[in-house]
This record gives structure tokens, C-alpha cells and sequence, in this order.
């Protein structure tokens, strides 16, 4: 399935961008414009619905008013509001805070890292293979939001030097992962 999705195949689901999936195609801009256009207009009220066809329409740089491509679509993401009754899930509201998090705002950076492990927590485990991919996400999150929180502590020098936040995610995670399973071997 998450071949899928970095092949462009699967719009993956917002759970899954939580454990790490690709964007569909590797690109948030196709998967922000394919989310947009699988939303169901009739759960949405029309504020709602116009206000995801702006985020289209930021995709598309034509609402760039002076911003960058990216602070146009942080924009128009931080326009969108969505109810409880449209929304009861969270899922519109949730994969919204995503997009802004990969796009640099540390308040969704904080809000994706609490998200996925709250994930990790309430997931069953049993049904997840080992589990564990959520719990290496919100670390890697967590890392990440610790890392821009400002002159405390900075990130290690290769993870400050990667440009996307996916790479420094994935670094983060990996690293994690490793951690914790060399340690494990060593008790056993």
C-alpha cells in the first residue's frame, strides 16, 4: 500500500500519512488537490466546500497575493474550518494540520506529534504487525517540533541539513527505531 501511494496509485488515508506514508506520488501539492476533489460536497456546508476550492486554488499559485507558493497554501489551510457535523471524525480537520506541518508551522508539528501518538496508543495492536511505525513517527515528530523550537537545541548536523520535512522525519524515525531495537537485543 505505501508503494502505492509514492507511485501515485492510492490516495493514502489520513492514518496512514500519521505512520508515515508518502503524499500521493510523493507530492503533497497532487495529494492536497486529489483530497480536495474527493471531498464530498454534501457533508459540507458551502464556507467549507469554498474554502477548500481556495486550497486548490493556492495549489495552483492562484492566490499568491506577494507569498511563496508555500505560504499561500499555509494560507489558505489556516482559512479552512470545518465543523463537528461535516467533520466527525476529525480525518478533513487532521489531514489539513498535516499539510501545515509539513509545510513548517510548529503549532501543526505539535498538534501531528500528539495525533500519532495517540494513534500508537489506541491502535490494536495486534492487528499492526509489530505497532510500532506510529510510535516511530511521533517520536520523529516530536524530534522535529524540538529541533525549531528555537536556540535550546539544534538538530544533529545531517538531519539540519536535509531539505524536506519527510527526509527529517524519516531520519529521525529511523534512528529511533534502531535505538530501540539494538538496546532490545542487548537485554535479551
Amino acid at each position: 500500500m505505501m508503494s502505492r501511494a509514492a507511485e501515485g496509485d492510492h490516495l493514502p488515508t489520513t492514518d496512514q500519512l500519521l505512520r508515515g506514508y508518502p503524499f500521493l506520488g510523493g507530492d503533497m501539492v497532487l495529494d492536497i488537490r486529489s483530497f480536495v476533489a474527493a471531498a464530498s460536497s454534501e457533508a459540507l456546508d458551502r464556507e467549507e466546500f469554498e474554502s477548500l476550492r481556495r486550497l486548490t486554488a493556492a495549489t495552483q499559485g492562484e492566490r499568491l497575493d506577494g507569498l511563496s507558493a508555500d505560504a499561500a497554501i499555509l494560507d489558505a489551510l489556516g482559512a479552512c474550518r470545518f465543523t463537528e457535523t461535516s467533520d466527525p471524525e476529525g480525518s478533513i480537520r487532521l489531514r489539513c494540520v498535516i499539510y501545515a506541518a509539513f509545510l513548517g508551522d510548529m503549532e501543526a508539528a505539535l498538534v501531528v506529534a500528539a495525533e500519532a501518538a495517540l494513534m500508537a496508543y489506541m491502535q490494536e495492536w495486534h492487528r499492526e504487525g509489530d505497532g510500532s511505525d506510529a510510535v516511530w513517527q511521533a517520536l520523529a515528530w516530536c524530534a522535529l517540533s524540538a529541533s525549531k523550537m528555537g536556540p535550546l537545541r539544534s538538530p544533529p548536523h545531517p538531519v539540519s541539513e536535509m531539505a524536506s520535512t519527510r527526509d527529517r522525519l524519516d531520519a529521525f524515525a529511523d534512528e529511533f527505531r534502531t535505538r530501540v531495537f539494538r538496546l532490545a537485543r542487548e537485554v535479551d
